[in-house]
């Protein structure tokens, strides 16, 4: 059977995960983090999936001990969460923890077994990543990975990073320094620079913060796929700087977005848009890793300028240098306003 290539998600939304370790270590490891209390009196096991292919957790008390048995990492988390939520009134927020240890850690009277309603459990989107965790720290997201193993998460978006894919990207083009980082935006607009709606607004971005960004991305990527959680990854569908006309790249311009932004340019359909695109997923894979199976990326997200270029044609060449650099892969686009559109999608390999 044709294995699917393309996921559409609404942007405020909602894949199986790979299990990390039979003894699920990921969530001893959370249970040591967050609430030590219980650390002694829950164990964790490995069963199958559901008879419909889905995750599921089942809790119950052996000798005083929380067992919770469980599909994947995602699920053993979830429990985790289940039974703190349900059994110990305790919970991890936003807005506050309350994960204290309750005078008598309460056991499961009857057992009890959750199947998953979704394989796929999706968390973030591009705006969330700069309302909220422009200047987190790897503190805030820790806090942040934590609490989305307790809520099952199972896949994520993870653009923290892409400066450092973008300035080597850049340089092996011929861009300087003074080039690049006229392009790259600063960290509290990376996700409309992502989009494709803006280059270069609240920059010129340091070298420290290119930097930190690229650790703090390594960290996260690491933990998540602890959790058993798959990375949503940048991937290349076009976008150039407007410099790269002067370097005889031939672009289309996008003119301005939401009344004075200037927006990046896409690249002509060549050879060029293969070479671009060849360097920055080499790129991809020399600092993140090859062992990434979704990218995100919207070619005319809120408007833009296809010019003459046949779209249809395009978002295949986007596809098809995905698949070539990282086969398999899924390309996740945004539900939003008129994106994806009919002709974006009528070429793809669904």
């Amino acid at each position: 059977m044709k294995k699917v290539k393309i996921l559409c998600l609404m942007i405020f939304c909602g894949m199986t995960s790979g299990i990390i370790a039979q003894d699920f270590l990921a969530a001893n490891e959370l249970v040591t983090r967050r609430v030590p209390w219980l650390k002694n009196n829950i164990a964790f096991y490995k069963i199958g999936k559901a008879k419909n292919d889905s995750d599921v957790f089942s809790l119950k008390t052996k000798n005083h001990i929380i067992i919770v048995e469980a599909s994947s990492t995602s699920a053993a988390t979830k429990g985790l969460g289940y039974y703190l939520k349900n059994y110990c009134n305790r919970s991890m927020s936003h807005l506050g923890d309350n994960l204290s240890a309750p005078n008598k850690i309460p056991e499961v009277s009857q057992p009890v077994t959750i199947v998953s309603n979704a394989n796929i459990r999706f968390a973030l989107n591009y705006c969330t990543i700069n309302y909220t965790m422009s200047f987190y720290k790897w503190k805030d997201w820790e806090h942040e990975l934590d609490w989305m193993a307790l809520n099952g998460v199972n896949l994520m978006l993870t653009p923290i990073g892409m400066e450092k894919v973008w300035q080597n990207t850049l340089k092996k083009v011929g861009c300087d320094d003074e080039e690049i980082k006229r392009f790259i935006a600063g960290p509290a607009f990376s996700a409309w620079w992502l989009m494709g709606n803006l280059e270069g607004w609240g920059g010129p971005i340091s070298q420290t913060i290119i930097d930190q960004q690229y650790e703090l991305e390594k960290k996260i990527l690491s933990r998540i796929k602890s959790f058993g959680i798959e990375p949503v990854m940048q991937g290349f569908y076009g976008m150039v700087p407007n410099s790269l006309q002067k370097k005889n790249f031939s672009i289309i311009p996008q003119g301005t977005w939401a009344g004075g932004f200037q927006r990046p340019a896409m690249l002509s359909p060549d050879q060029n848009f293969d070479k671009v695109s060849g360097i920055f997923y080499q790129e991809i894979k020399e600092l993140y890793g090859s062992d990434i199976h979704y990218f995100s990326g919207d070619p005319f997200h809120e408007g833009g300028k296809s010019g003459d270029i046949d779209v249809s044609l395009y978002a295949k060449k986007i596809q098809d240098q995905m698949q070539q650099f990282f086969p398999e892969s899924t390309w996740l686009l945004q539900g939003w306003q008129k994106n994806p559109s009919d002709a974006l999608l009528s070429k793809l390999d669904k």
